[in-house]
């Protein structure tokens, strides 16, 4: 079931994960936290995180800095859930994999982050995570008030302003540009979008990219709700 928060009203799925509950939850075994798998010139050195917002009635709203428990993760299509969890695996910095969340266009995987990362940490991580090339999208989670948390889908929103160009024209233009890809319509002006790792940055950062331009009434990411593993 696909969400828009908050720009349409759709149904909101809140995807619960509990580390008591191990059907939820698919733990990678005989794995320890190596921090040398996170360059320590990036990570450290006292470089401060990036504080992300998003656009919302035209106003920017803030996000903070990325959440350092879990991260957002989507795997080459050909993988299995048992190929995901191998593939999560290779990478130290990875605990768990949550259930998966059923997108327009991909399978998206919380994955548990072990304990005691830096936000700084998570971005390298991040970082490093686009590089596998079982990867196909990874992106950060933000921390909401009562406890939720806002993963960044693969995919964003995207209304386009009438009357100047076509917009399929304009949206054939803007995905060349920036590695993104239609995905559905809305209605005639509006349309859904996605992002992936060779992207020119993940949902979020396109929708904002997006936003910006002339041709473009409004834009905002798509996120996913869960709750801490």
């Amino acid at each position: 079931m696909k969400i828009y928060i908050p720009w349409l009203s759709s149904l909101l799925l809140i995807i619960i994960f509990s580390s008591c509950r191990n059907d939820n939850v698919s733990p990678i075994r005989n794995v320890r936290f190596d921090p040398g798998l996170l360059n320590p010139v990036q990570a450290a050195g006292g470089v401060p995180c990036t504080a992300h917002t998003y656009y919302y009635n035209g106003a920017e709203k803030s996000l903070g800095t990325v959440y350092s428990g879990m991260v957002l993760l989507s795997f080459s299509g050909e993988l299995n859930n048992e190929q995901a969890i191998a593939a999560a695996g290779r990478h130290g910095f990875i605990e768990a994999l949550g259930q998966p969340v059923q997108t327009n266009s991909a399978r998206l995987y919380p994955a548990k982050l072990a304990p005691g990362l830096s936000c700084r940490q998570v971005e390298v991580a991040l970082s490093e995570l686009v590089q596998d090339p079982a990867v196909d999208y990874a992106a950060p989670y933000f921390e909401a008030a009562g406890g939720q948390l806002l993963g960044v889908s693969n995919e964003f929103i995207v209304v386009v302003e009438a009357g100047k160009l076509p917009a399929a024209q304009v949206l054939k233009r803007l995905s060349g540009a920036t590695g993104t890809e239609v995905v559905s319509a809305l209605s005639e002006d509006t349309f859904v979008l996605r992002a992936n790792k060779n992207s020119q940055g993940n949902a979020l950062e396109m929708a904002n990219f997006f936003y910006k331009h002339p041709l473009i009434k409004h834009a905002e990411p798509d996120f996913v709700v869960s709750l801490a593993m």
